[in-house]
């Protein structure tokens, strides 16, 4: 299984959720504190006089820390909880404002936020399915947002975001990213889409025997396919100029041919055009 990119998908499923939301801004990453201490958080500044009509959104004030641990992270637990709260801290001293929320978007996979809390005296509410409000966390305005009970009519993308994907929840979410025109959402659709396939290997493999959904699944894929293609063409070429400067190394040195393909591993038709151009 390919190692799946959580936190650019979350952030291209956030950007999807909100996208009736022009005024919002998004930053994928922060540096909280003056020394650098940049952290996988995503930040979505909000003006005060805008209202968000989305039950995640809703609950935002003009500065909004969303910290995202994903399905498949075993190391989530108690401390993570605390390192948020942390992040809330930096940011009031940091940018001296107290119009801060943390919304802490968890999997129950590994750890169980909720129990915790309860465990802890903490109280919740419940204010949507799968979304609660908490309180008596100090001085922090907190909402957590359990991925695996949202309803995922009202949030398509970011409930897609799990290694337990079903096959008509898959269907669903790559039928309608393919049908999206080009453009910035579609790209964060397609980022999604990635992160799916990857977390969800075998699914993939009984899905790609359907041929609309192959085809479909090729074109959404195919800027991943491309970029990993460049990336591994830029490898070969690195690694050809690297062996080129050793076999002329060698010959510098005067070493014969067997020597040179058992030191360097190389193939005599790689020596060759380099020894007649050196005059070797």
């Amino acid at each position: 299984m390919e190692k799946t990119e959580w936190h650019p998908a979350f952030c291209a499923a956030m950007r999807l959720e909100l996208r009736d939301n022009p005024a919002l801004e998004f930053y994928d990453e922060y540096n909280l504190n003056v020394d650098p201490l940049w952290v996988d958080l995503l930040i979505i500044h909000k003006p005060s006089d805008v209202k968000i009509d989305n039950q995640i959104g809703e609950f935002f004030r003009e500065n909004n820390i969303l910290e995202y641990k994903s399905p498949t992270d075993h190391g989530y637990n108690e401390y993570g909880v605390y390192q948020a709260m942390s992040y809330v801290y930096y940011y009031y001293d940091r940018y001296r404002t107290m119009d801060v929320t943390l919304s802490m978007v968890v999997s129950k996979s590994h750890f169980n936020l909720l129990k915790w809390f309860d465990r802890q005296g903490i109280r919740y509410s419940r204010r949507h399915q799968g979304i609660y409000d908490i309180s008596d966390l100090q001085f922090i305005k907190c909402q957590v947002i359990i991925t695996e009970e949202i309803d995922n009519d009202n949030f398509r993308w970011l409930s897609a975001l799990t290694d337990k994907l079903t096959e008509s929840k898959a269907r669903d979410v790559i039928s309608t990213a393919y049908a999206m025109p080009q453009g910035e959402n579609k790209r964060l659709a397609e980022a999604v889409v990635q992160a799916m396939h990857d977390a969800n290997s075998k699914l993939f493999e009984k899905i790609k025997e359907d041929r609309t959904m192959a085809s479909s699944l090729f074109e959404l894929m195919r800027p991943e396919i491309d970029k990993y293609a460049e990336k591994e063409a830029d490898k070969k070429v690195k690694e050809e100029r690297t062996i080129m400067a050793q076999i002329v190394s060698a010959l510098v040195a005067d070493k014969d041919n067997d020597t040179i393909v058992r030191e360097l591993n190389c193939t005599l038709d790689q020596i060759a055009p380099i020894r007649a151009a050196m005059g070797k």
